[in-house]
């Protein structure tokens, strides 16, 4: 009994053995493909702590979320949030991980959390985006320029700096408005590329001052919004002059303009914005030197641009599509108005979120609609955070944080089942204890400016600008469609973002969608004027 034991297995191995050497090639494919199993097996389920948010995998092991940001760019994101309906997970993606928060006070709580850091990023898409040295990319890894960039960043939005900028904007703003018709209406074709062209040259005049190195030359105008479509092609860093082609010389050109205007230090004159002087004082301190500093700065002109100016597109479409709401506006921005002698007529953008709630509440959600932008955060030592309901998660030090606007923008349980469509009263706060729970829940699920110490500084210099435009078209000129009647004025389909934008654009750059602007009778002669 006890030799047949030990015999039966010495045969049965002797008869494998035997077998093996008869068809080793059928041995060597089941083992590969065992291998391969356990193999595809740890690749998609990445060891978990027990207190990371939980794994969310997906349809296809290993490759399924990289083929689902590849093909939807951020909006995978809100597709993933539809699929789970989860707070907070883990994506489990080519063997490593990725967080991705959905809940909104905790998307607000990493926001804030000082060890989940945006600086990380800066540095890691410098060299990509802006083509620059590799000298300045050593400097910008391995010096505290970064810190210090950002730090100078906020101190330049404030206040006065941020009060000349609006100024200088909205004086350009206003020789446009005092240049449109008065006896034959202005025909506009499309309003997207109008407004696009229009605040593109008023930005860069609140920006660059006197010595505006874009104004006067369409070519360049037109690079800013070549170089910003292909961006994501620049980023993927691929023979770029060849896969982003147009994008790679756009930047080429821009980069070629500014690096004369910061060559020759023209950035200093007096009407400069503060916050080009302080930057590039910041890069020169550490040897980032003559046009190296117009290659650097190129990211400056982009983020400047690349968003407000289409959320005003839709804030203006939103709004011109509704003659009754027109009328309403009409009524509410009058007393934000000061007439003065020799026709001038100024605009207080400082008073018109107290004067004007029902505007400031169309253009919160021309933003809320627009803007899909996805904050990015990397964590730089290991963190727990709390969703305020007893629940804690632990990031892990290295790993990075996504959080999406998007999804945080059309929550029914926050904005109502009405999500999609166009509210101009949403964000007008409602009174009584009743409401104040759902108009807490609306201020934390508002996300398109980042937060914590990396809130846009921009945001501020944005709303003076898109307001001024919009009391001044309201208050002074007739606005209707172009060749239609407003049963057919329809706002176009939105194209949804990539990765690198966070504001969606109009279809087809908003073809067919254009208007005929007029003088009012009896503002013929007015100047505008403006205080912010």
């Amino acid at each position: 009994m006890a030799q047949n034991v030990t015999t039966a297995p010495n045969g049965f191995l002797a008869f494998v053995a035997e077998d093996i050497k008869q068809s080793p090639t059928m041995y060597l494919t089941v083992l590969a493909l065992l291998l391969s199993t356990i193999f595809l097996k740890k690749l998609s389920s990445p060891s978990l702590d027990e207190m990371e948010p939980p794994l969310l995998k997906p349809g296809i092991p290993v490759i399924g979320h990289l083929i689902g940001m590849m093909k939807h760019h951020g909006g995978y994101f809100q597709i993933l949030f539809d699929k789970t309906r989860a707070r907070i997970g883990t994506l489990p993606i080519l063997g490593g991980k990725l967080y991705i928060i959905f809940e909104p006070s905790m998307v607000q709580s990493a926001y804030r959390n000082k060890n989940l850091a945006f600086e990380p990023f800066a540095v890691e898409f410098a060299q990509r985006e802006l083509a620059i040295s590799d000298e300045s990319a050593r400097i910008v890894r391995e010096t505290n320029l970064v810190p210090e960039f950002f730090s100078t960043i906020t101190k330049s939005m404030v206040g006065e700096y941020t009060h000349r900028m609006n100024a200088n904007a909205l004086k350009y703003v206003s020789k446009e408005l005092e240049a449109l018709g008065s006896s034959e209406p202005m025909k506009i074709p499309n309003l997207y590329l109008w407004v696009r062209d229009m605040m593109t040259i008023a930005t860069t005049e609140a920006l660059y001052g006197p010595e505006n190195p874009i104004k006067g030359h369409p070519g360049l105008m037109k690079d800013i919004w070549t170089f910003e479509a292909g961006l994501t092609g620049i980023l993927l860093n691929i023979f770029p002059s060849i896969t982003a082609r147009d994008a790679h010389y756009a930047r080429a050109r821009l980069q070629a303009a500014l690096g004369k205007y910061y060559g020759a230090k023209k950035d200093q004159h007096e009407d400069a914005a503060q916050i080009v002087k302080g930057r590039a004082s910041v890069l020169r301190n550490y040897g980032i030197l003559g046009e190296e500093v117009g290659n650097f700065e190129l990211a400056l002109l982009h983020v400047s641009t690349a968003n407000t100016i289409p959320t005003l597109f839709w804030f203006m479409a939103q709004i011109y599509a509704r003659p009754e709401l027109i009328s309403r506006l009409r009524e509410e921005v009058v007393p934000a108005a000061q007439y003065g002698d020799d026709n001038e007529v100024t605009i207080d953008i400082t008073t018109l979120d107290q004067k004007c709630p029902l505007l400031v509440s169309c253009y919160r959600e021309a933003i809320r609609l627009s803007n899909q932008t996805v904050g990015n955060r990397r964590v730089m030592e290991d963190t727990t955070i709390s969703d305020g309901k007893g629940n804690s998660y632990l990031l892990k030090k290295g790993l990075n944080v996504q959080m999406s606007a998007q999804v945080l923008h059309t929550l029914h349980n926050v904005w109502g089942n009405d999500v999609m469509e166009f509210d101009p009263e949403r964000f007008i706060e409602k009174g009584g204890k009743e409401n104040l729970q759902s108009e807490r829940a609306k201020r934390t699920s508002f996300a398109p400016f980042g937060g914590g110490r990396h809130l846009c500084p921009g945001r501020n210099f944005a709303f003076a600008e898109n307001l001024g435009l919009m009391t001044s078209l309201l208050l002074g000129f007739d606005v209707a469609p172009l060749g239609q009647e407003y049963a057919m004025f329809k706002v176009p389909a939105m194209k949804a973002c990539v990765f690198s934008e966070a504001a969606g654009k109009p279809v087809r750059e908003g073809h067919g969608f254009g208007v005929q602007i007029q003088k009012k009778r009896g503002w013929e002669r007015i100047k505008w004027r403006f205080v912010a």
